[in-house]
């Protein structure tokens, strides 16, 4: 790849010229059977987005609840076979590869059947709730070569963030300092429960409020870290190529008294192996600031926020030194402290295109036997950090990461 000048790219940046994004594989040849194993709201989301895409079939789903099947009944279109036990799902031939949406702790036990019964996996984030069960699925798939595990974290895949990545690979930033990242709601991230529907008590959920809102308990969730954080901190490492040497937090059910046992505030430090540090806040109080990601480096800043899909703008450390090669309106944009936006050929306006993306890459790294971006080895690291981090919350302390 040919390396710009900063101050060249800045002033394309400040003509307005746009900067092409990395382009989405195009279809696999031979149409991909998927069966989809939880059909709850994201469930449902992947599926409608999976069976627009050519060379994609959605021929099953599995839930616990019939409302959900016909739900995604309506979403996908043609007829699918129903099941409420996943393992009579992973039996069928007809089955080619499977998408896990299911409460975070049943990850591990679904996609390591999955990988058993000879099924390519696309596994929403987090991986796994433990890191025993991150060690144990990596182990399984080093010796599984043949088939795609493939992790759900779509912001990869958004032409925003692959152009934030292309201006840090160039240095734009210069040195990285620190990275700050919010995630912040007002709201009690409660769902409300289904009237009317048909529901068998279990082992795994005592009441449809434990199946419903399982976010909201450490049995089945790894809460606003794993929920929301995990996201922003799958970024960081791929944007960085870097990963937390140690982690402290505090956290605490100080707001929603609603019989949750997961919190309602978290709050990160994280030292990274090559000296960055970065800050990780995920409210349900209070909406300021929103989604965000803050990247400071010694020769510019980076802000990413969440409006419209995700978007981005570049400042610059010192315009008197950077001036050169832009225009007076860039470097006026910058002295006020304004930045300038970061452009895209084709740019996300919501969830759909970095959804269809990742599930894109996802058929055409099983046509091509090839590894994806967002594999078992970054999802470990990922997974990994979230356990540290809820860890460093519950004891109140340093946790330094140790490898097995």
């Amino acid at each position: 790849m040919t390396i710009l000048k900063r101050r060249e790219f800045l002033g394309k940046m400040g003509a307005g010229i746009a900067v092409l994004s990395r382009g989405l594989p195009p279809a696999p040849a031979e149409p991909l059977s998927i069966g989809l194993i939880g059909a709850g709201a994201r469930g449902k989301w992947l599926a409608k987005i999976a069976a627009a895409i050519p060379g994609l079939r959605v021929a099953a789903c599995c839930d616990l609840l019939s409302a959900n099947h016909q739900a995604c009944h309506k979403e996908v279109g043609p007829p699918l076979a129903f099941y409420t036990d996943y393992r009579k799902l992973l039996e069928s031939k007809a089955i080619s590869a499977v998408i896990i949406a299911t409460p975070l702790f049943l990850h591990f036990e679904m996609a390591e059947e999955a990988l058993k019964a000879g099924k390519h996996v696309y596994c929403e984030k987090t991986m796994t709730h433990t890191r025993q069960q991150a060690a144990a699925l990596k182990k399984l798939t080093a010796n599984l070569p043949g088939q795609v595990f493939q992790v759900g974290y779509q912001h990869r895949f958004n032409p925003v963030y692959q152009e934030v990545k292309f201006l840090l690979d160039q240095g734009y930033c210069g040195k990285l300092a620190k990275v700050d990242c919010t995630w912040n709601r007002n709201g009690n991230w409660r769902r409300t429960l289904p009237d009317n529907v048909h529901f068998t008590a279990s082992k795994d959920y005592p009441d449809l409020e434990h199946l419903v809102n399982w976010r909201m308990y450490d049995r089945y969730s790894g809460g606003l870290v794993a929920e929301l954080c995990s996201h922003q901190m799958d970024l960081l490492h791929w944007l960085t190529g870097d990963r937390p040497e140690w982690i402290m937090g505090t956290g605490g059910i100080d707001y929603w008294k609603d019989g949750r046992d997961t919190y309602d505030n978290v709050h990160l430090l994280v030292q990274y192996k090559k000296g960055l540090k970065a800050s990780f806040t995920s409210l349900t109080s209070n909406a300021l600031q929103g989604y965000s990601i803050k990247i400071q480096g010694d020769k510019g800043s980076i802000v990413i926020t969440g409006e419209d899909g995700h978007t981005a703008r570049i400042y610059a450390e010192n315009t008197e030194t950077q001036a050169d090669g832009v225009t007076a309106a860039t470097k006026l944009s910058w002295e006020n402290g304004e930045g300038i936006r970061v452009r895209v050929k084709n740019p996300a306006r919501d969830d759909v295109l970095p959804t269809e993306g990742a599930l894109r890459h996802f058929a055409q790294c099983i046509s091509e036997r090839r590894m994806p971006v967002s594999n078992i080895h970054t999802a470990y690291t990922s997974a990994v950090t979230v356990c540290l981090a809820n860890e460093a919350i519950s004891k109140g302390g340093k946790i330094i990461w140790k490898e097995n």
